[in-house]
């Protein structure tokens, strides 16, 4: 990947940090369903049944991405992400530093664009 592009990349991924994160929060099952493959959905749906109703909030203070590694496979284009930086899980608490290695798959035959795959905690 060339620079410009590797800026693309890292700019979309942050973004879809984000929306990821709102999603989540909000337990919007359209919105997750559009940013993660299948596999990774249903896991996040088994997530937020067990999380149940009570509301999620989120607060992204600070948010840093790294490519790690770019790859062209037979059906898709892989990445993988390593994000850091500082988030607010609720709202009485201090903001808490984190490392998530995330692993986004573009399909080539899908046309989705990019979507993520798998997350990995590295702290």
């Amino acid at each position: 990947m060339a620079g410009a592009e590797i800026d693309e990349c890292l700019r979309l991924a942050r973004l879809s940090f984000v929306r990821l994160q709102a999603a989540w929060d909000a337990a919007d099952l359209p919105t997750l369903a559009a940013l993660t493959t299948a596999q990774l959905l249903d896991e996040l749906r088994d997530e937020l049944q067990a999380r149940g109703p009570a509301p999620n909030r989120t607060e992204v203070l600070s948010l840093d991405a790294r490519l790690l590694a770019a790859e062209e496979l037979r059906e898709a284009y892989v990445v993988s992400v390593e994000f850091s930086g500082l988030i607010r899980e609720q709202l009485d608490a201090a903001a808490a530093p984190f490392r998530e290695l995330w692993l986004l798959a573009n399909l080539k035959s899908a046309g989705r664009g990019w979507q993520l795959a798998r997350v990995q905690s590295l702290s």
